[in-house]
């Protein structure tokens, strides 16, 4: 599996989660943070071209923390919500 989607819907996701903070509140706002299984990660080092070893320590600006009690990597946000990073197509077919 290919993880330039999921890299692709993280901006998307940041994108749609701006949307939701008041543009006043942008600048003091923290970004999400990615919690991702380590198989995720090396997934992503390799996609960005850097040994499998080197876990990413962000993704668009957005830290990187890894957590192998996950199935998937989540967006965690600044109020503390979870949204998947894999897109439903991808989940679905990681499920069968």
């Amino acid at each position: 599996m290919s993880t330039v989607f999921a890299i692709a819907n993280v901006l998307h996701s940041l994108q749609a989660l701006k949307e939701t903070v008041p543009p006043n509140e942008w600048g003091e706002t923290p970004l999400p943070v990615i919690a991702a299984p380590g198989w995720w990660m090396r997934q992503v080092s390799e996609e960005l071209g850097q040994p499998a070893d080197m876990e990413p320590a962000e993704v668009h600006g957005c830290s990187v923390v890894r957590n192998d009690d996950i199935a998937e990597p989540v967006l965690v946000s600044h109020d503390g919500k979870t949204y998947p990073v894999l897109p439903a197509w991808m989940r679905a077919k990681e499920a069968t």
